[in-house]
């Protein structure tokens, strides 16, 4: 079997994780700010199925970041709804980076206190293929650019003022995304972030492993 078909193989249980991850805390989350409708919609689960993208799924399988099918928000049902949406918007990048963290920590003590035979060779590499998808898919979304969860963060912050503004750039939002992806600005932003992440939760993981190590 070809590496890169292997390599694909391998990074699909990340990629189920990180959208079933991202999307259920954007749920659970709107659900504790007094709005059920993610849950009434079947949405509030970690089964990935219930939030799959095809476009997204394949986006971020191929190149590391992508999307997941929008979980349904009802802004009149919250307390405050301007805030509430920023909250909502975060819990889901805020969900993968934890959850990428504890998957490298695992991988980096596993490569180094165990010998894997077998199938369970593979195993640490799932979990740090997983792990860098979780923090993909965390720092794309938390660029300030509809209809990314980032948006919805900084909008938050946008004087009212300046709302018919950001009404403008809302409505060409997804055309200024893809225009960042084919140019390459995406990339440029998220490389040096998601490695300088993985590179953290790579030196906790090795200070765990010393730390744990048998005598």
């Amino acid at each position: 079997m070809p590496n890169s078909l292997v390599t694909l193989i391998l990074r699909l249980p990340g990629l189920l994780l990180a959208i079933s991850v991202h999307e259920y805390a954007h749920a659970r989350m709107a659900y504790q700010l007094g709005d059920d409708t993610a849950e009434l919609s079947g949405r509030m689960t970690l089964e990935p199925w219930a939030h799959f993208d095809i476009v997204g799924a394949l986006m971020l399988l191929l190149v590391g970041f992508g999307w997941a099918r929008p979980v349904p928000v009802a802004p009149y049902r919250l307390r405050d709804p301007k805030r509430d949406m920023a909250k909502i918007a975060f819990a889901g990048p805020l969900a993968n980076l934890i959850t990428a963290f504890v998957l490298e920590i695992a991988a980096i003590m596993l490569y180094t206190a165990y010998r894997f035979s077998g199938a369970l060779t593979y195993l640490p590499m799932v979990l740090q293929l997983a792990a860098r998808i979780n923090a993909g898919l965390a720092i794309f979304n938390l660029i300030p650019v509809p209809p990314l969860d980032g948006s919805r963060i900084l909008e938050q912050y946008i004087p009212y003022r300046y709302q018919h503004i950001w009404d403008e750039i809302q409505r060409y939002g997804f055309i200024i995304l893809v225009a960042l992806l084919v140019l390459g600005v995406v990339s440029w932003i998220m490389e040096p972030l998601v490695t300088g992440f993985m590179s953290f939760a790579q030196k906790v993981g090795l200070s765990l492993s010393l730390l744990f190590r048998r005598p």
